[in-house]
């Protein structure tokens, strides 16, 4: 048993954590829509690069062969900031994958025959033990 003063400590600790957590929330909100916004450019990006983008570039070097052209008339740049952007979204798959999942990793005490089929409702009921 802990004394009153271990108790408010551990108390305290436990407060600071709950506040971390609410703030957390509201970096998450923020989070997604940035995210929303990041996917609907990266959108905006692929239908210019595979549509007008080309039709702007050819546009442009036919009217002046020396031009200097931005990046994005690159195939490349276009390219490795898109498959960059998906690159994110996988990294952030995999995060939010594990963080969801990790309650599965334990296995269930109760299940001694190590099947889960039990537990999952796959088993037939006419299977006879």
């Amino acid at each position: 048993m802990t004394n009153i003063d271990e108790a408010r400590a551990s108390q305290d600790r436990g407060q600071e954590l709950l506040d971390q957590v609410l703030a957390d929330q509201r970096q998450f909100e923020a989070f997604i829509v940035w995210l929303s916004d990041a996917s609907t450019r990266a959108e905006q990006l692929a239908a210019y690069y595979s549509g007008q983008g080309q039709v702007d570039t050819q546009t442009i070097l036919a009217a002046d062969p020396e031009a200097i052209t931005p990046p994005v008339a690159s195939e490349d740049a276009a390219w490795e900031a898109l498959a960059a952007h998906e690159d994110g979204l996988l990294r952030l798959l995999r995060i939010v994958t594990r963080e969801l999942t990790s309650g599965l990793d334990y296995e269930d005490e109760a299940d001694e025959d190590g099947d889960d089929a039990d537990e999952a409702g796959l088993r037939g009921d006419s299977e006879e033990e």
